[in-house]
């Protein structure tokens, strides 16, 4: 499967998205759209916030991480786990369509699944 192209169809689909990256465990981004190092380096600071989440929540028997949103001033992040502890971050501007995303973001991760387990 493409990644790339599986992450571009994204962020067209999505009005205000800034860009998208497929992360893996260690925060290192898989593929990123557009190539842009910040978008990387967000990747690698939110991996640790994933696996977190992650192991949390398993520890208190709500089950694993499916998806988080995080809220900045400026924009929105939607975390969506693929499996094997790799991620999909989706960004958009603060005022996009956070469900459009969210949903979005979720449909990728279910196409992509079966290429991280």
């Amino acid at each position: 499967m493409n990644f790339e192209a599986e992450i571009v169809k994204l962020v067209e689909r999505c009005p205000g998205s800034r860009g998208a990256a497929i992360v893996d465990p260690d925060g290192i981004a898989v593929v990123t759209t557009p190539a842009d190092r910040s978008l990387e380096a967000l990747g690698t600071e939110l991996a640790a916030v994933v696996a977190g989440v992650d192991r949390t929540g398993r520890e208190f028997d709500h089950g694993s991480l499916q998806q988080v949103s995080v809220w900045a001033e400026d924009a929105l992040m939607i975390l969506t786990s693929l499996a094997a502890g790799y991620f999909l971050l989706l960004v958009l501007d603060r005022g996009a369509l956070a469900g459009k995303g969210r949903l979005a973001s979720r449909l990728v991760g279910a196409r992509l699944y079966s290429e991280f387990v």
